[in-house]
């Protein structure tokens, strides 16, 4: 099973009406993107500027200089490449990526020309900043209106609601017949298939039209990986990369300890918050299970009163939570106390969120094969938490359990880089916060 050409399927997909193809494939082409925000973003503005600075001569101020021109183009090339590898993962609007990987890469190119020749010119970073991030939104906004993928789907495979509801086009086949204008054939390796529907799958493959299996699929457009009888012929063989596990510690390291240093205001205040509404101490330690199934001491802000009593997780309206509780925890500030969790190395910036003794050792033993969420660090943010907020219900933790497989089973940078994206939005929208 070839994952690129998977993911290029679920991202690009093909048009309906067949007598688009060709503009259908100009719109999916990585090319053509790249090409048209050079040409507006880079080659005319570089052309234009002359005639615009004698026209309007306060334009002159915003001349370019000679390093910026390429310095601008590698800022382009650099969001292109994070909308390439984060707009292939599942549950994305690309529409919505496009300004954060603009930021990101720009500002890195801003500091780089800062310390490598004291300064930045203007004018080519302004203006491929701004023209080429409106190409590109164009672009993921015309791919998002008029394509989407047509696949070929063999046998009784139940497509549940969850698949229904894809930007996915289903065709049913009936007979082992090459289908017209498909992307490929999905079929459930859980069934028995004849030898006249095996022949086809390898006629299928010889002519270029991929074939899947319908698990693998359904990991790519939900963004979950279902519990199996046997995980551990998945997981066993896609352990989270070492080098990344150790890169991502140093990171995490470094970004955590100015983090520290800026937002120790904002936890001085709550403290004294805390203190003044409710008696009792402001910062409380939970143990909680963390990498490779270590019990760890998690540092919160206190959000409920001291004196309550209930269940080990947060009920939607609880009671106990205290009016300061309510606002730290709409915000998240309850959470900035790990920030020295992350530096001890119990936790990291994204990963699964560590759950408390008590519920994890319920989990273990509903749950079958819950500790291989272990493999990776705990974090503040992460995949399942982005998507489906605080859970405590098994059923509901099931969910996020197959949430937290996905991102040990995809565990990369640009996966993390999506879900601080998607925390942001979550800080915003407050989406999760009990």
């Amino acid at each position: 099973m070839n994952k690129p050409i998977l993911d290029h399927v679920l991202q690009f997909g093909t048009y309906r009406n067949s007598g688009k193809r060709r503009i259908g494939a100009m719109l999916r082409s990585n090319r053509f993107a790249l090409l048209g925000a050079i040409l507006f973003a880079i080659l005319i503005p570089e052309l234009l500027h002359p005639l615009i600075a004698r026209t309007y001569p306060w334009v002159a101020i915003f001349t370019p200089r000679e390093p910026e021109l390429y310095v601008s183009t590698l800022a382009l090339l650099g969001a292109h490449v994070g909308l390439r590898k984060i707009g292939i993962l599942p549950l994305v609007d690309n529409k919505v990526l496009v300004l954060p990987s603009f930021l990101v890469s720009y500002a890195l190119a801003m500091l780089f020309m800062t310390f490598a020749w004291g300064g930045f010119g203007h004018y080519h970073l302004a203006t491929s900043f701004t023209i080429g991030g409106a190409w590109y939104y164009f672009v993921a906004m015309l791919r998002a209106r008029t394509i989407f993928p047509r696949l070929a789907y063999v046998g009784e495979m139940l497509l549940d609601n969850e698949l229904l509801s894809a930007r996915i086009e289903w065709v049913a086949l009936r007979q082992p017949r090459l289908p017209h204008d498909v992307l490929g054939i999905v079929f459930d390796s859980e069934q028995d298939q004849s030898p006249a529907w095996e022949r086809f799958f390898s006629r299928a493959v010889l002519r270029n039209i991929p074939v899947y299996d319908i698990a693998h699929l359904r990991e790519m457009a939900l963004g979950r990986v279902r519990l199996r009888t046997r995980p551990e012929l998945v997981f066993g063989q896609l352990l989270p990369s070492q080098p990344y596990l150790r890169i991502k510690r140093i990171v995490d390291t470094i970004v955590a300890i100015p983090a520290i240093i800026i937002v120790i205001p904002i936890m001085a205040m709550s403290v004294l918050l805390i203190r003044l509404e409710s008696p009792g101490p402001a910062l409380y330690r939970q143990r909680r299970v963390g990498y490779q199934g270590r019990i760890f001491s998690c540092y919160k802000l206190r959000s409920m009163r001291s004196d309550g009593s209930g269940p080990a997780f947060t009920q939607a309206d609880d009671p106990r939570i205290t009016r300061v509780g309510r606002i730290i925890r709409k915000w998240h500030i309850d959470e900035l106390p790990q920030l020295f969790n992350i530096v001890k190395g119990d936790m990291s910036w994204i990963g699964p969120r560590p759950e408390a003794l008590a519920l994890a050792r319920a989990y273990q033993r509903e749950i079958p094969y819950y500790a291989y969420r272990h493999s990776v660090r705990p974090g503040i943010s992460g995949w399942a938490a982005v998507h489906q907020g605080n859970v405590a219900l098994t059923e509901a933790a099931t969910l996020k359990l197959e949430y937290d497989f996905y991102y040990i089973k995809f565990f990369s940078i640009w996966l993390d880089f999506l879900i601080v994206l998607m925390t942001l939005r979550t800080i915003v929208t407050r989406f999760g916060a009990r």
